[in-house]
């Protein structure tokens, strides 16, 4: 018995990996859908930015000017001038049907109003239902508009005579210098993907540390997993996630390797600070499966709870909508959760390079979570010994 209560741990840490290898369940969940984020998500925003979206444009002047501004329109690396249609109604029916993300409406009399000194006024037609597309599409037309209207202006100013600098002077009395720290290049990878793929693999953690732990109280073979590790609930709670452990760091800091030394993703900061926030994530989620397990020792329900905790870290994380911006009272929760300190923690590090003594209380309160466990262990450890399901 001593000797087994020495052992205890290797035991179980034994047991578990005979049976994550003889289940598929862990197989998929803890090889393939990993893989598959890193595939799709990496290969999804391989380009930085989306690119050659399709729109279309009813030009009603049909002059030089306009000629020249669906060509500029073209050279831009999102944009792609894929039709050009004569009514509006045929142009809104393909946006409607998703062929295309807009429309650009060209005035009659655009260049002979240009010419003028008056406005012609540019319609776009963009949808929204489609967020990321619309905006940077928005953004595009208004800015080839502006350059436009501006180049035709500087040449038929200096025809009568005007000097470069006081044309411009006229033009953009104001020079904005604009200097987007921590993604120069505007690429939406390095910010979604550092956050969306742990998120991932953060929902996989809470549910095999909840599947793996309730499974066994469930299926009737949960004394024997307390046997296996001398009955000490520590041990037997340590050596069933160790594999885990280990499996779930590696990938993150594959992760980590890939994006910010294959990749060459931003790096203002330290790597080693990036690999010991992916850790710490790890075991802040198995903490809180742990958790979830002794407060719902109910295999349907506790993964049921699993899933909204998952989701719902994602959600208040923070990388889509800012925290600061939702609804008051949400705002708190948004602590709840280890992948919003871990999002924090890499603003700071891997963004802006900042000094990690101004976000050392996101790892400290990463390592609250760590204590969730003791509150639910006698708890769990009852149901472990006691509690007992009908064999379907």
């Amino acid at each position: 018995m001593l000797k087994n209560n020495k052992n205890g741990f290797w035991n179980v840490v034994c047991r578990e990996v005979n049976r994550i290898t003889s289940d598929r369940i862990y197989i998929i969940s803890i090889f393939l859908i990993p893989v598959f984020s890193f595939v799709f998500f990496i290969s999804m925003f391989n380009e930085g930015l989306p690119c050659d979206l399709p729109i279309a444009v009813i030009d009603n002047d049909n002059s030089s000017l306009s000629r020249e501004f669906i060509r500029q329109v073209n050279v831009m690396q999102m944009v792609d001038v894929k039709e050009k249609y004569d009514s509006f109604a045929k142009a809104e029916s393909e946006m409607k049907k998703g062929n295309i993300y807009a429309f650009v409406i060209i005035p009659a009399n655009m260049q002979a109003d240009v010419l003028a000194g008056r406005q012609p006024e540019l319609t776009f037609y963009y949808s929204n239902a489609f967020f990321v597309p619309g905006s940077l599409l928005f953004k595009d037309l208004n800015v080839i508009s502006v350059m436009t209207s501006s180049a035709v202006n500087l040449t038929s100013s200096l025809a009568r005579g005007k000097t470069e600098s006081e044309i411009m002077g006229q033009l953009q009395p104001i020079v904005v210098d604009a200097h987007l720290v921590g993604n120069p290049q505007t690429n939406y990878s390095v910010y979604l993907s550092n956050v969306i793929i742990p998120g991932i693999l953060q929902l996989m953690i809470l549910f095999l540390t909840t599947f793996s732990t309730v499974s066994e109280i469930k299926s009737d073979t949960s004394v024997e997993w307390l046997r296996k590790s001398g009955n000490s609930i520590m041990k037997a709670l340590a050596g069933k996630l160790f594999p885990y452990t280990v499996i779930f760091s590696f990938l993150l800091i594959l992760n980590n390797f890939l994006l910010f030394k294959v990749m060459h993703f931003p790096l203002a900061g330290s790597f080693a600070v990036t690999v010991a926030a992916s850790i710490l994530l790890v075991l802040a989620e198995q903490a809180l499966g742990i958790f979830i397990a002794g407060l719902v020792p109910i295999l349907s329900n506790a993964l049921s709870f699993s899933a909204v905790i998952g989701l719902l870290g994602i959600s208040l994380t923070g990388f889509t909508f800012p925290v600061e911006q939702m609804f008051l009272p949400v705002q708190p929760l948004s602590e709840l959760f280890p992948l919003r300190h871990f999002f924090r923690i890499y603003q700071n590090n891997a963004l802006n390079g900042a000094p990690i003594e101004y976000y050392w209380h996101y790892f400290l309160r990463m390592m609250l979570f760590l204590f969730l466990p003791f509150v639910v262990m006698v708890r769990l450890k009852k149901a472990m010994l006691y509690r007992k399901y009908e064999k379907k």
